[in-house]
């Protein structure tokens, strides 16, 4: 009788302690979505085949030569895991799945009772109308593909390069968008149309805003915007222009928010496709307002040169030039010196300070106007575990100055 090889033996052990972990975590998943009991009616049979199809970790591979360089590749799918490993889905009984978890074990379980299991055994019947309201046609199942596809625009964004150009990832070789296939992540880097344009008096560089093509995956489609949609009176109406930007206006708003300058190529997309710019229009120049989600953090100041809008830079919520900046100076006497000490004049202050629990802050700021910054400031504390210190720094600050 022949002798087994002892790399065979190392290989079976090596997959049966594989198997045991999957269902292990299968399990888990299992109970957390429908609740305990229904993992054992699963036979062996389709465990083993859904361990033989279970959906790999997600793996990005670059549409290209120069897309990123190898310490850019890293960082990027760092921040992929990073994304997937701290977001979470909640199921249908409150409990909450990593999206790690999500895009591979939990996909393997939804998509094989949804196309796998028909009535090939007793129990199939009852795990199909259990876990139905998780099937890929369900409100549940778009609003987790959505949330995941938005992660991945975060990541995107994070590698945005002025000259470089814009990072765009297709989906469409991950299991969440095609059933089947194996989490494959095709990332793309879409070159900017950069210039130089006459303003006051210099040459500055400015690159031209678009919007991702939703037919192509590596061009830009390029939208005209009118006056009135940026609240220009005094202009023809029907002269469609282009939006572009400086790179001052990117640098002031990563600067100023802490959130990455991607994020205006992204916004600015979005809004003037889907959405309704609020605008204040003064002094020849168009004050756009600036959301980061749902909170007010500031305004692009645009005007129109050459027939073309320009972004020309952000002005922080408390910043002058902004009516909440005017306010904020009636209501304080601070001066621009003092916000830029006190660091009100960014996101830096209501991150680190405890501005939002301090009262009289609070009441300060909100009459003027800014009680959007203060919940941001809440929100990515939450989300980060932020712990700012006392206030008391702002009111020893402003006894000394006076």
């Amino acid at each position: 009788m022949k002798k087994k090889s002892r790399k065979n033996t190392n290989g079976n052990d090596m997959r049966a302690r594989q198997r045991k972990g999957f269902y292990r975590r299968l399990g888990t998943i299992c109970e957390k979505m429908v609740g305990a009991g229904y993992f054992e009616l699963f036979p062996e049979s389709s465990l083993r085949l859904m361990f033989a199809h279970r959906y790999p970790p997600i793996r990005v591979v670059l549409g290209g030569n120069r897309v990123m360089t190898e310490e850019e590749a890293v960082s990027y799918r760092r921040s992929l895991v990073n994304l997937f490993t701290g977001h979470h889905v909640e199921t249908l009984t409150g409990e909450r799945i990593s999206y790690a978890r999500f895009l591979t074990d939990a996909l393997v379980l939804i998509h094989h009772v949804q196309f796998g299991i028909a009535d090939r055994f007793r129990a199939a019947s009852i795990l199909i109308r259990t876990f139905a309201p998780y099937f890929t046609d369900g409100e549940w199942y778009g609003r987790s593909k959505a949330g995941a596809l938005k992660l991945m625009g975060v990541a995107d964004i994070q590698l945005y390069d002025f000259y470089k150009g814009t990072l765009r990832c297709r989906a469409d070789g991950m299991a969440v968008v095609n059933p089947g296939e194996r989490n494959v992540i095709r990332v793309y880097r879409l070159g900017h149309q950069t210039m130089l344009q006459d303003i006051d008096g210099k040459k500055r560089v400015i690159a031209k805003l678009g919007v991702p093509s939703q037919k192509e995956i590596k061009v830009f489609d390029w939208p005209l915007l009118r006056p009135s949609q940026l609240g220009f009176v005094d202009m023809d109406d029907n002269l469609a222009m282009p939006l572009y930007a400086q790179q001052h206006a990117l640098n002031r708003f990563e600067e100023r928010t802490s959130f990455p300058s991607g994020y205006v190529q992204a916004y600015l997309a979005d809004l003037f496709t889907k959405d309704t710019p609020r605008f204040q229009y003064y002094g020849g120049r168009s004050l756009l307002e600036c959301y980061i989600g749902k909170h007010k953090v500031g305004y692009f100041v645009i005007t129109p040169h050459d027939g073309k809008w320009v972004v020309r830079t952000f002005l922080f919520l408390t910043n002058d030039g902004t009516p909440e900046g005017r306010r904020l100076a009636e209501l304080t006497d601070w001066q621009k010196l003092d916000r830029k000490y006190l660091m009100v004049d960014r996101m830096d202050a209501f991150f680190a300070y405890d501005i939002s629990g301090d009262a009289g802050l609070r009441k300060l700021f909100v009459k003027a106007g800014c009680g959007s910054l203060l919940r941001f400031a809440d929100e990515v504390g939450s989300i980060a575990g932020i712990q700012p210190e006392s206030a008391d720094f702002i009111y020893r600050y402003l006894a000394k100055v006076r």
